[in-house]
C-alpha cells in the first residue's frame, strides 16, 4: 500500500470517527435532560387532567421538600452508593473470580439515608415545650404527616409514572426518526485470492415511522452507502437508495378499537389517578384524625414486570394464560369497596360507650381516660385515711377496708398499664401516621377535650387542701393554746381566699353555659326545652345560695378571729372545725355545679340528611364512584377488543424504492425504481385460543357489572349505617350527659355519707357502724363516675369520627391546599313555610264527655288488634278511640289522595292507608263517594267536612236520631 493511500484511509477514518462522536453528542445524551423532560411532560399531562376543581393538581410535582426527613440531600440524578453489607459488597468487586467494574464508587458514598437537617428544620417549623417536645394538635398532625409521610409521597409518584405511561402510549403514534452509521474497513493479505486489498465501508440511514390511528404503519427511508476501495487504481462507489411502505390491516388487529386502546387506557387511567388523589387526601385526613383511610390510593395500570406503558397487553382483563392478569388490572380496576363502614372498633369501659378511635384522637382519648384515672385514684387514697379513722373508731370492719385498699392497688396497676398503652400508641401514630421516628419527643395539644375537664382542676386542688387541713387541724391537742388557734385562723383564712376564688369564677362557666344555650335547645322539643330551661333555671339558683353560704362561712372565720382570747379555747377549735366542714361542702357543691354547667356545654352538630338524599349526594360527588363507572366500560370496551381477534386476517400493504444512477449520491430516477402492492389474508380456521379469550372477556363483564351493582348497593348500606351510628351516638350523648351528672351526685353523697357523724350508741347497746356496704358504694360510685366521664368523651369523639367518615363517604370533604378539612354544616332540611293551616271547628265538652259512638263489631276487632293502640282507663275524653276508628277505615289506595310526606331519616311518618294492621282491619276499608286529604304522621289531620259529619253523627246518636248517610259506608253491616 503506498503512503498516498494511507493518509488517505487516515484521513477517511478520521471523518468517520469524528461523525460518529458529533453524532453521540448531538443525541441528547444526558441523565439531567432527560429527568427534566420527563418532569415537564408528566407535568403537562397532569395539568391536561386537571380540568376539574374537584380533582385539580397545581404546579404539580414529585420533589421532595427540604425540611423532611426523607429528603435526599445529594445529587438524586447521580446518587452515591448508599451503605452496603460488607459480606454483599465484595460481589461487586470480584464475582466468579472475575473482577467487577472499578467505577461504583465513582459518585461517592453516603454515610446516612436520612437528611441530616430534618430535625433542626423540624423544631425551627414547631412549637416546642420548654421539656424539648414538639407541640402538636389535629392540623399540626396534618401538615406534618404530608411532609414526612412516605405513603403520602408515593401517591404522587404512582400519578408521575402513570403520567410516563401515557407519554410512552402517545409517543407510539407521533413520527419517530431513526437514524445511524457504519462504518467498516477490510483489509486482505496478499495471499489472499484478488491479491492485497483495502476496503472502507461508510453505511448512513435516516429513517421516519409513523403509526396511524388505524393500526396501519407508514415508513419513509433514505440510506447512503460509500465503498473505497485501495487496490489498484484506488476507485470508489456511491449509492443511494429511497425507500417507503406502507402497512394496513383491515380485520384483524385493524381499526380504532385496536390502535387507540392502550392510548385510551392510560388516559383514562392518569385521570381516574387524580381523582383517586383527591379522595385519598380525603382518606389521609381521616386516618390522622381517627385512623381510618377508607379509600383506595392511584394505581399504575401500566408497567407489567417493571415497564413503562402497556407491555404485554392482550385485551384480556383479569386472568387466562394469555392476559397479562390482576399485576396490570387492565379493564379490571373496578374497586368495590363502599369506602368505610360506620360504628368504630373497639369498645368502651363501661357499657353505654362508644369504644375507641383511632389516630390523633384516639390518642387524646386514652389521655383523658389516664387523667380520668388519676382523679379516681386520687379520690380513692384521699378517702383512704378517712376510712382508717373509722375503723379506729370502729365504725367500719377491716374486711371494708381492705377491700378499699385493694381496688387502690389494682387501681395503680391499670393506670401503669394506661400509660404504657399510650406510649405504645404513640410510638405507632408517629412511625407509621407521621413518618417519623418513635423516639421523638411530642406533646398532646388537648385543647380538643378540655371541655370534658368537667372540674376545674383548682377546684380539685382546694377540695384536696381542705381534708388535708382537717387531717391536720385533728392533730392539735384537745385543747389548743392561743397560738394555735391564731395560726389555724390564718391557715383557714388563707383557705377561704381559695374558695372564694373558686366561687368567685362560676359565673363564668354560666356565662358560657348561656352562650350555648341556643345551639343545645335547637334540636329539642318543647318539653327537652322547658326541663333544660328548669335545670338551667335551678342551677343558677344553687350558685345563688352557694355564693350566699360562703359569705356567711367567710363572716364566721371572720367573727372567730376576734373570738380567739375570749371564749373557750375548745369552743373557738370546735367552730373552726365547722367552718373547715362547710368549706369542703362548699367546695364539693362547686365542683358538681361546675360539671353540671360545663357538661351542658358539650355538644355535637347534627346532620340533617335521609338515606335517600345521601345516597344522591354520593352518586354525584363520590370520586371512586365516578372511577368504578368509567371502570366497568373499560371492561366493556375489551370486549370489541378481543372480538377482533375472531375475525379474518385481510392485510393490505404498499412499498417501493428508488435508487440513484452513477457515482452522484442524489441523482434519483425513475427507472431504478421499483412499486409493490400486497393482499394478504387469513382465514379464521384456528381460532380457539382466541375464543377462549373473548369468552373470558364477556364473562369478566358480567362480573364487572355485577360488581358495580353492588357497590352501589354497598355504599347505600354504609351510608344508612353511618346515619343511624350518628343519630344514636347523638342520643346516646344526652343519656351519657344525665349519667355524668348522676355519678356525680352519687360520689358526693357516698362522701358525706362516711363523712358524717354517727350518732351515739344507746346505753348498753353496741357502738353503731357505717352499713357494711359503705366502702363499697363510694368504691363503685368512683367508679362509675370514671366510667362514665369515659363514656361520655367515647361518644363525642366517635361522632365525630363518624362524622367525618359521612363527608368521606359522601364524598364533599373539602380539603384545603394544606390538607385541612373546612368543616361545613351538612343541613338538607326542607324550608320552614309560613303558610297557615286551616283549623278545625271547636267541638263541645259535652259531646267529647259522652266518649264516642260504638261501631259494629267494635268488640271483635279490638281483640284483633295490636296492643300499641292500647291506652290506660280515664276520666278524661277518650278521643283516641274516634282517632283508632278513623285510621281503620282510612280507603287503600284511592284516587286524589294528598300523599303524605316522604320518610325522613329522623321521623317515623307512617301513612296507614299503605299499611293495614290486620286481616280484620282490611275488611273494614271502603271506598269514599268523595275526595278527601289527609296526613298520617305523629298529629294526623283531618277535613272540616270530615269533621263536621262525624259531629253530625254524634249529636244525632246523643239525641237519639237516625243519622246521616254515613262518612264511611260500610259492606256487610
Amino acid at each position: 500500500m503506498n503512503p498516498k493511500s494511507l493518509v488517505t484511509i487516515g484521513k477517511l477514518a478520521t471523518c468517520a470517527a469524528l461523525s460518529t462522536l458529533f453524532c453521540w453528542a448531538s443525541s441528547g445524551c444526558n441523565r439531567y435532560g432527560y429527568v427534566a423532560n420527563a418532569d415537564a411532560e408528566a407535568q403537562s399531562l397532569v395539568a391536561q387532567k386537571s380540568n376539574n376543581p374537584r380533582w385539580a393538581i397545581d404546579n404539580f410535582n414529585i420533589d421532595v421538600n427540604p425540611r423532611s426527613r426523607y429528603y435526599d440531600t445529594y445529587d438524586p440524578v447521580k446518587p452515591p452508593m448508599p451503605p452496603d453489607d460488607p459480606y454483599s459488597h465484595r460481589y461487586m468487586h470480584m464475582v466468579d473470580n472475575k473482577k467487577g467494574w472499578s467505577h461504583w464508587g465513582r459518585n461517592g458514598i453516603r454515610p446516612i439515608l436520612e437528611n441530616p437537617r430534618w430535625l433542626e428544620e423540624l423544631y425551627q417549623h414547631s412549637e416546642v415545650t420548654e421539656q424539648g417536645e414538639i407541640m402538636l394538635d389535629l392540623d399540626d398532625s396534618v401538615r406534618l404527616a404530608i411532609l414526612q409521610s412516605p405513603d403520602y409521597q408515593q401517591q404522587l409518584e404512582t400519578i408521575y409514572l402513570s403520567s410516563l405511561d401515557v407519554s410512552t402510549e402517545r409517543f407510539r403514534f407521533d413520527v419517530q426518526f431513526f437514524g445511524g452509521n457504519f462504518t467498516q474497513f477490510e483489509h486482505l493479505g496478499q495471499e489472499r485470492a484478488g491479491g492485497e486489498s483495502s476496503k472502507l465501508r461508510l453505511d448512513n440511514g435516516l429513517e421516519m415511522n409513523r403509526r396511524f390511528a388505524t393500526a396501519g404503519e407508514f415508513l419513509v427511508g433514505i440510506a447512503n452507502s460509500t465503498v473505497w476501495e485501495f487496490a489498484g487504481p484506488n476507485r470508489g462507489v456511491t449509492t443511494s437508495i429511497l425507500n417507503f411502505g406502507l402497512v394496513q390491516p383491515i380485520l384483524r388487529a385493524g381499526g380504532r378499537v385496536i390502535a387507540l386502546e392502550q392510548l385510551t387506557i392510560a388516559e383514562r387511567t392518569l385521570l381516574a389517578n387524580l381523582r383517586a388523589y383527591a379522595q385519598y387526601r380525603q382518606g389521609f385526613y381521616t386516618q390522622v384524625a381517627f385512623g381510618e383511610l377508607g379509600v383506595a390510593g392511584p394505581q399504575r395500570r401500566g408497567g407489567f414486570f417493571g415497564g413503562t406503558g402497556l407491555t404485554g397487553f392482550t385485551g384480556q382483563g383479569s386472568g387466562g394464560f394469555g392476559g397479562v392478569g390482576d399485576a396490570t388490572g387492565f379493564g379490571r380496576g373496578f374497586n368495590a369497596n363502599g369506602a368505610g363502614g360506620a360504628g368504630a372498633s373497639g369498645s368502651g369501659f363501661a357499657g353505654g360507650g362508644a369504644g375507641t378511635v383511632g389516630g390523633f384522637l384516639g390518642l387524646l382519648q386514652q389521655l383523658q381516660q389516664i387523667r380520668n384515672t388519676q382523679d379516681s385514684l386520687s379520690a380513692q387514697e384521699r378517702t383512704l385515711d378517712l376510712l382508717e379513722a373509722n375503723l379506729d373508731a370502729g365504725l367500719i370492719d377491716i374486711a371494708q377496708v381492705d377491700q378499699f385498699r385493694q381496688n387502690i392497688e389494682t387501681e395503680r396497676a391499670n393506670l401503669l398499664q394506661a400509660h404504657n398503652n399510650l406510649e405504645t400508641a404513640l410510638d405507632t401514630f408517629k412511625r407509621s401516621t407521621l413518618g417519623l421516628p418513635p423516639n421523638l419527643p411530642i406533646a398532646l395539644n388537648d385543647e380538643l377535650i378540655q371541655k370534658f375537664k368537667l372540674t376545674d382542676p383548682a377546684t380539685t386542688q382546694t377540695q384536696v387542701a381542705i381534708e388535708e387541713y382537717i387531717s391536720q387541724f385533728g392533730d392539735l391537742p384537745h385543747i389548743p393554746t392561743l397560738e394555735d388557734l391564731q395560726m389555724s385562723i390564718q391557715d383557714v383564712d388563707s383557705l377561704q381566699h381559695q374558695v372564694d376564688t373558686r366561687v368567685s369564677e362560676i359565673p363564668q362557666d354560666l356565662q358560657k353555659l348561656e352562650s350555648v344555650t341556643p345551639t343545645r335547645t335547637l334540636e329539642m322539643t318543647e318539653s327537652e326545652r322547658g326541663l333544660f330551661e328548669r335545670d338551667k333555671d335551678r342551677l343558677i339558683e344553687e350558685v345563688d345560695d352557694l355564693e350566699s353560704r360562703n359569705d356567711a362561712n367567710r363572716e364566721n372565720v371572720e367573727k372567730l378571729a376576734g373570738q380567739i382570747g375570749q371564749v373557750e379555747p375548745n369552743i373557738v377549735a370546735d367552730q373552726l372545725v365547722a367552718r373547715l366542714v362547710e368549706m369542703k361542702n362548699l367546695v364539693s357543691e362547686l365542683g358538681l355545679i361546675e360539671a353540671r354547667a360545663r357538661i351542658e356545654q358539650i355538644n355535637v352538630q347534627r346532620v340533617y340528611l335521609t338515606p335517600e338524599q345521601a345516597l344522591e349526594i354520593a352518586r354525584a360527588n363520590r370520586l371512586d364512584w365516578m372511577n368504578n363507572r368509567a371502570s366497568l366500560v373499560d371492561t366493556w370496551r375489551l370486549i370489541e377488543y378481543n372480538a377482533n381477534a375472531l375475525k379474518s386476517n385481510l392485510t393490505i400493504a404498499f412499498s417501493g424504492d428508488l435508487q440513484t444512477l452513477g457515482e452522484n449520491p442524489a441523482q434519483f430516477r425513475s427507472q431504478t425504481g421499483s412499486l409493490r402492492a400486497s393482499v394478504q389474508f387469513d382465514p379464521p380456521l384456528t381460532r380457539l385460543v382466541e375464543r377462549n379469550s373473548f369468552r373470558q372477556q364477556l364473562i369478566e363483564y358480567q362480573q364487572d357489572r355485577r360488581d358495580l351493582i353492588q357497590f352501589d348497593d354497598s355504599v347505600f348500606a354504609d351510608l344508612r349505617a353511618s346515619l343511624r351510628t350518628l343519630e344514636q351516638l347523638r342520643l346516646n350523648l344526652e343519656i351519657q350527659r344525665r349519667a355524668v351528672v348522676i355519678a356525680i351526685r352519687r360520689v358526693d353523697q357516698t362522701r358525706e355519707a362516711l363523712s358524717a357523724p354517727v350518732a351515739p350508741a344507746e346505753p348498753g347497746q353496741p357502738a353503731l357502724s357505717l352499713g357494711p356496704t359503705a366502702a363499697q358504694n363510694l368504691l363503685f360510685a368512683l367508679s362509675d363516675l370514671r366510667n362514665t366521664q369515659n363514656n361520655l368523651m367515647s361518644v363525642w369523639l366517635n361522632y365525630e369520627a363518624n362524622r367525618m367518615r359521612l363527608y368521606r363517604q359522601l364524598g364533599i370533604m373539602q380539603i384545603d391546599q394544606e390538607g385541612i378539612w373546612i368543616d361545613t354544616p351538612l343541613d338538607l332540611r326542607p324550608p320552614e313555610t309560613s303558610e297557615e293551616i286551616e283549623l278545625p271547628p271547636a267541638v263541645p265538652m259535652e259531646w267529647l264527655q259522652e266518649g264516642f259512638f260504638e261501631l259494629p263489631e267494635e268488640a271483635e276487632v279490638e281483640e284483633t288488634e295490636s296492643t300499641d293502640l292500647a291506652q290506660p282507663a280515664s276520666p278524661e275524653p277518650p278521643l283516641w278511640r274516634v282517632d283508632r276508628w278513623l285510621a281503620r277505615l282510612l280507603p287503600q289506595g284511592k284516587e286524589n289522595v294528598s300523599a303524605p310526606p316522604k320518610p325522613s331519616a329522623y321521623s317515623d311518618q307512617v301513612a296507614i292507608v299503605d299499611q293495614p294492621k290486620s286481616p280484620a282491619d282490611e275488611a273494614l276499608v271502603a271506598p269514599l263517594p268523595e275526595s278527601y286529604e289527609i296526613e298520617v304522621s305523629r298529629e294526623r289531620r283531618y277535613t272540616n267536612s270530615e269533621i263536621q259529619q262525624m259531629l253530625q253523627q254524634m249529636r244525632a246518636r246523643k239525641e237519639g236520631e237516625q243519622p246521616a248517610a254515613p262518612l264511611f259506608p260500610l259492606e256487610n253491616g
